[in-house]
């Protein structure tokens, strides 16, 4: 199955107010997670975990992390930031 990755607006917004060696980071792990969506053979180092149906989390450094929600072959990044921003979106999900 082709999946197509899309960023939200508010992912977009996150994105550009990291500095660069944030972008970096950011970028490396975007750059990870689409060879993990194309051969699903997860590197160790990226993190990824399960965090409720659909949705998961992908680490960008060790404050940052990367929020994504898979439905069908769209999948979405939905948000950037730290554990706390995470614990707040899933609390609206």
């Amino acid at each position: 199955m082709v999946r197509v990755l899309v960023s939200t607006d508010r992912f977009r917004r996150a994105y550009h107010k990291l500095a660069e060696p944030q972008q970096r980071l950011v970028d490396e792990a975007l750059r990870q997670l689409a060879q993990v969506l194309k051969s699903n053979h997860t590197p160790v180092g990226l993190g990824l975990k399960k965090l409720g149906p659909g949705v998961f989390e992908v680490r960008a450094g060790l404050a940052l992390r990367i929020v994504y929600v898979q439905e069908g072959s769209k999948v979405a990044l939905a948000l950037l930031g730290n554990h706390d921003d995470v614990r707040r979106f899933l609390r609206r999900q």
